[in-house]
């Protein structure tokens, strides 16, 4: 009681009731989220900033360990959860808003949104001697210009993804006698590769399997 006291003296919330808000915000947005997918409404962005608050304020305790145990229980593709999130994100580091970005529309801006502002060690990235924000900024004022594909070949440009470094699939059928010892070679691999970066949540994640082919 005293506590209560003394912090409405000083003009300060008490604690339970600073508590009680952040409690009030994660429920509704929570709420918000589950509403967004049933299609209650039909704004993208509304659900990707929605996500994206879910995750950075980790709403999603202490029900779920992490936003991916979260994001699974919605039905919602996890991928899709991800890239939505990363676009939000994406936008509010180069400091643009929704208002400036919106009308890009969410193809270019996932492909858009597959720069990495940041390299493995966190260090600003730069693409072709330009910061990554400007590349960004720049590629969201020209979006107009391209299609959603030309936008996609833009990036794999800067991403030096292109030529003998392009990226293709390669598919191919392998009897079950071999596919322990193929798995056998994949976890090697891997053990060899070491980490090779954070997923969304901050977990160490292993080499993909084509880079352990």
């Amino acid at each position: 009681m005293e506590n209560i006291v003394s912090n409405n003296t000083t003009g300060l919330m008490p604690v339970a009731i600073v508590g009680e808000a952040i409690a009030g915000e994660a429920a509704q947005t929570l709420k918000q989220v589950k509403a967004l997918i049933k299609g209650l409404s039909s704004n993208t962005f509304d659900l990707a900033q929605a996500l994206y608050k879910v995750k950075k304020n980790k709403y999603y305790a202490p029900k779920f360990l992490t936003f991916s145990e979260y994001a699974k229980d919605l039905d919602i593709r996890l991928s899709k959860c991800y890239y939505l999130i990363r676009i939000t994100e994406t936008m509010e580091t180069v400091g643009l808003a929704r208002e400036q970005y919106e009308g890009v529309g969410i193809a270019k801006l996932r492909a858009i949104c597959r720069l990495d502002l940041q390299d493995s060690e966190g260090n600003p990235k730069s693409y072709e001697g330009v910061p990554a924000i400007d590349v960004v900024k720049g590629l969201i004022e020209t979006a107009g210009s391209f299609t959603p594909e030309q936008m996609g070949e833009q990036v794999k440009k800067l991403q030096g993804l292109v030529g003998e470094d392009s990226i293709v699939w390669v598919n191919f059928p392998i009897k079950l006698a071999a596919r322990n010892k193929w798995d056998e070679a994949i976890s090697l691999a891997q053990k060899n590769i070491g980490s090779v970066g954070k997923d969304a949540d901050g977990n160490y994640v292993d080499a993909s399997v084509g880079s352990c082919a």
